[in-house]
Protein backbone atom coordinates (compact mmCIF):
# COMPACT_ATOMS: atom_id res chain seq x y z
CA UNK A 1 0.00 0.00 0.00
CA UNK A 2 2.95 1.96 1.00
CA UNK A 3 4.58 2.11 -2.88
CA UNK A 4 1.20 2.40 -4.49
CA UNK A 5 0.26 5.65 -2.47
CA UNK A 6 3.41 7.39 -3.58
CA UNK A 7 2.60 6.44 -6.94
CA UNK A 8 -0.17 7.85 -7.19
CA UNK A 9 0.74 10.48 -5.55
CA UNK A 10 3.72 11.24 -7.83
CA UNK A 11 0.75 10.86 -11.33
CA UNK A 12 -1.16 13.43 -9.20
CA UNK A 13 2.12 16.24 -8.97
CA UNK A 14 3.39 14.91 -12.61
CA UNK A 15 -0.16 15.83 -14.12
CA UNK A 16 0.13 19.13 -12.51
CA UNK A 17 3.33 19.74 -13.33
CA UNK A 18 2.08 19.18 -17.02
CA UNK A 19 -0.75 21.36 -17.31
CA UNK A 20 -0.26 24.46 -15.66
CA UNK A 21 1.74 25.21 -18.39
CA UNK A 22 -1.01 25.08 -20.58
CA UNK A 23 -3.35 26.90 -18.96
CA UNK A 24 -4.63 29.68 -20.62
CA UNK A 25 -7.63 30.38 -18.91
CA UNK A 26 -8.84 29.03 -15.55
CA UNK A 27 -9.75 25.29 -15.73
CA UNK A 28 -13.59 24.45 -15.68
CA UNK A 29 -14.63 21.81 -12.99
CA UNK A 30 -15.79 18.38 -14.16
CA UNK A 31 -15.33 14.51 -13.76
CA UNK A 32 -14.13 11.47 -15.41
CA UNK A 33 -12.39 7.90 -15.79
CA UNK A 34 -8.93 8.17 -15.80
CA UNK A 35 -5.93 6.40 -16.48
CA UNK A 36 -2.28 6.48 -16.33
CA UNK A 37 0.63 4.70 -17.40
CA UNK A 38 4.23 4.98 -15.34
CA UNK A 39 7.31 5.17 -17.67
CA UNK A 40 9.20 3.54 -15.42
CA UNK A 41 7.17 0.04 -16.41
CA UNK A 42 4.80 0.07 -13.19
CA UNK A 43 1.51 -1.08 -13.88
CA UNK A 44 -1.28 1.04 -15.34
CA UNK A 45 -3.74 2.69 -13.07
CA UNK A 46 -7.31 3.01 -13.46
CA UNK A 47 -9.97 5.13 -11.32
CA UNK A 48 -12.29 8.34 -10.68
CA UNK A 49 -11.46 11.80 -11.41
CA UNK A 50 -12.87 15.02 -9.86
CA UNK A 51 -11.45 18.60 -10.31
CA UNK A 52 -12.86 22.32 -8.95
CA UNK A 53 -10.27 24.44 -8.57
CA UNK A 54 -8.35 24.84 -6.47
CA UNK A 55 -9.33 21.11 -5.36
CA UNK A 56 -8.31 17.71 -7.41
CA UNK A 57 -9.48 14.46 -6.40
CA UNK A 58 -7.76 10.81 -7.84
CA UNK A 59 -9.44 7.78 -6.71
CA UNK A 60 -7.29 4.87 -8.09
CA UNK A 61 -7.67 1.11 -8.51
CA UNK A 62 -4.49 -1.21 -8.47
CA UNK A 63 -4.31 -5.18 -7.70
CA UNK A 64 -7.86 -5.38 -5.79
CA UNK A 65 -6.86 -2.16 -3.75
CA UNK A 66 -8.15 1.40 -3.50
CA UNK A 67 -5.91 4.92 -2.71
CA UNK A 68 -7.59 8.17 -3.14
CA UNK A 69 -5.24 11.70 -2.93
CA UNK A 70 -7.07 14.69 -2.67
CA UNK A 71 -4.97 17.57 -3.53
CA UNK A 72 -5.61 21.48 -2.65
CA UNK A 73 -3.45 23.82 -4.32
CA UNK A 74 -3.94 26.82 -2.24
CA UNK A 75 -3.91 25.66 1.13
CA UNK A 76 -1.01 23.12 0.01
CA UNK A 77 -1.97 20.11 1.18
CA UNK A 78 -2.47 16.52 0.09
CA UNK A 79 -4.46 13.71 1.77
CA UNK A 80 -3.77 10.16 1.04
CA UNK A 81 -7.10 7.82 1.86
CA UNK A 82 -7.19 4.12 2.33
CA UNK A 83 -10.57 3.36 2.52
CA UNK A 84 -9.58 -0.33 3.40
CA UNK A 85 -8.12 0.61 6.70
CA UNK A 86 -10.27 3.95 7.15
CA UNK A 87 -7.42 5.72 7.51
CA UNK A 88 -5.87 9.15 5.64
CA UNK A 89 -2.46 10.55 5.95
CA UNK A 90 -2.13 13.92 5.57
CA UNK A 91 1.01 15.74 4.04
CA UNK A 92 2.33 19.52 3.72
CA UNK A 93 3.07 20.04 0.14
CA UNK A 94 5.51 22.89 1.58
CA UNK A 95 7.66 20.34 3.55
CA UNK A 96 11.19 20.23 3.00
CA UNK A 97 11.17 17.01 0.50
CA UNK A 98 12.33 17.10 -3.37
CA UNK A 99 8.71 15.73 -4.24
CA UNK A 100 6.67 18.67 -2.69
CA UNK A 101 9.49 21.11 -3.34
CA UNK A 102 8.00 20.20 -7.27
CA UNK A 103 4.34 20.26 -6.12
CA UNK A 104 2.07 22.74 -7.68
CA UNK A 105 1.23 25.96 -6.30
CA UNK A 106 -2.23 27.86 -6.70
CA UNK A 107 -2.60 29.34 -10.44
CA UNK A 108 -2.83 33.39 -10.19
CA UNK A 109 -2.80 35.00 -13.50
CA UNK A 110 -2.10 33.96 -16.93
CA UNK A 111 -1.68 35.25 -20.35
CA UNK A 112 -4.12 33.41 -22.93
CA UNK A 113 -1.20 34.22 -25.95
CA UNK A 114 1.67 32.83 -23.43
CA UNK A 115 0.53 30.36 -21.23
CA UNK A 116 4.17 29.10 -20.85
CA UNK A 117 5.89 28.50 -17.70
CA UNK A 118 8.67 30.97 -17.15
CA UNK A 119 11.36 28.37 -17.38
CA UNK A 120 9.35 26.50 -20.50
CA UNK A 121 8.54 27.21 -24.15
CA UNK A 122 5.43 25.64 -25.34
CA UNK A 123 3.58 25.97 -28.94
CA UNK A 124 0.53 25.18 -30.24
CA UNK A 125 0.77 23.02 -32.85
CA UNK A 126 -2.92 21.96 -33.96
CA UNK A 127 -6.40 20.70 -32.90
CA UNK A 128 -7.57 17.28 -32.85
CA UNK A 129 -10.80 15.67 -31.58
CA UNK A 130 -9.56 13.33 -28.71
CA UNK A 131 -12.37 10.98 -26.84
CA UNK A 132 -15.22 13.09 -28.62
CA UNK A 133 -13.47 16.60 -26.77
CA UNK A 134 -12.31 19.25 -29.12
CA UNK A 135 -8.52 19.77 -27.82
CA UNK A 136 -5.39 22.57 -28.58
CA UNK A 137 -3.06 20.12 -28.61
CA UNK A 138 0.36 22.29 -26.84
CA UNK A 139 3.92 20.99 -26.72
CA UNK A 140 5.88 21.76 -23.82
CA UNK A 141 9.75 22.04 -24.25
CA UNK A 142 11.60 21.95 -20.65
CA UNK A 143 14.54 21.28 -18.02
CA UNK A 144 12.97 17.81 -17.75
CA UNK A 145 12.07 17.58 -21.38
CA UNK A 146 9.39 17.45 -24.04
CA UNK A 147 6.27 17.18 -23.30
CA UNK A 148 2.79 17.21 -25.00
CA UNK A 149 -0.64 17.66 -23.82
CA UNK A 150 -3.89 18.11 -25.54
CA UNK A 151 -6.55 20.94 -23.86
CA UNK A 152 -9.98 20.61 -23.78
CA UNK A 153 -11.39 24.11 -25.82
CA UNK A 154 -14.07 23.81 -23.54
CA UNK A 155 -12.75 22.71 -20.06
CA UNK A 156 -8.84 24.32 -20.03
CA UNK A 157 -7.87 20.66 -18.70
CA UNK A 158 -6.14 18.24 -20.44
CA UNK A 159 -7.72 15.64 -22.05
CA UNK A 160 -4.70 13.58 -23.03
CA UNK A 161 -0.88 14.27 -22.07
CA UNK A 162 2.27 12.23 -22.55
CA UNK A 163 5.33 13.58 -20.37
CA UNK A 164 8.41 14.30 -20.98
CA UNK A 165 9.56 11.18 -19.57
CA UNK A 166 7.04 9.19 -21.46
CA UNK A 167 4.38 8.71 -18.65
CA UNK A 168 0.82 9.35 -19.99
CA UNK A 169 -2.24 10.06 -18.96
CA UNK A 170 -6.09 10.23 -20.45
CA UNK A 171 -9.36 11.23 -19.51
CA UNK A 172 -12.89 9.42 -20.74
CA UNK A 173 -16.35 9.33 -19.79
CA UNK A 174 -16.21 12.76 -19.11
CA UNK A 175 -18.89 14.38 -17.18
CA UNK A 176 -19.23 18.67 -17.10
CA UNK A 177 -20.00 20.54 -13.84
CA UNK A 178 -19.04 20.83 -10.09
CA UNK A 179 -18.34 17.67 -8.14
CA UNK A 180 -20.14 17.38 -4.96
CA UNK A 181 -18.10 19.45 -2.47
CA UNK A 182 -18.03 15.69 -0.40
CA UNK A 183 -15.69 13.97 -2.17
CA UNK A 184 -12.72 16.87 -1.27
CA UNK A 185 -13.05 16.09 2.33
CA UNK A 186 -11.71 13.04 4.07
CA UNK A 187 -14.54 10.86 5.29
CA UNK A 188 -15.80 11.13 9.01
CA UNK A 189 -14.62 8.75 11.06
CA UNK A 190 -11.04 8.23 9.49
CA UNK A 191 -8.01 7.65 11.50
CA UNK A 192 -5.01 9.86 10.47
CA UNK A 193 -2.08 8.69 10.82
CA UNK A 194 1.68 9.73 9.86
CA UNK A 195 3.49 9.61 6.61
CA UNK A 196 5.91 6.82 7.10
CA UNK A 197 8.97 9.10 5.56
CA UNK A 198 8.64 11.21 8.20
CA UNK A 199 9.21 8.86 11.07
CA UNK A 200 5.33 8.30 11.83
CA UNK A 201 3.23 5.15 12.22
CA UNK A 202 2.96 2.42 9.41
CA UNK A 203 -0.51 1.50 8.30
CA UNK A 204 -1.57 -2.20 9.27
CA UNK A 205 -1.05 -5.26 7.11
Amino acid sequence: MKRRARVILTICVLLFLTILPAWGQMPQPFSADYSTTPATGAEKVVGKMYFSMPKMRMDANARGQSVATIIDSTAHVMYMIMPAQHMYMEIDMNQASPMMARAPKAPTAFDPNHPCAPDATCKKVSVETVNGRACDKWVTTSKAGTSTAWIDQKLFFPIKTIGAGGETFELTNLKEGKPDASVFEVPAGYRKMELPAMGGSRPPQ
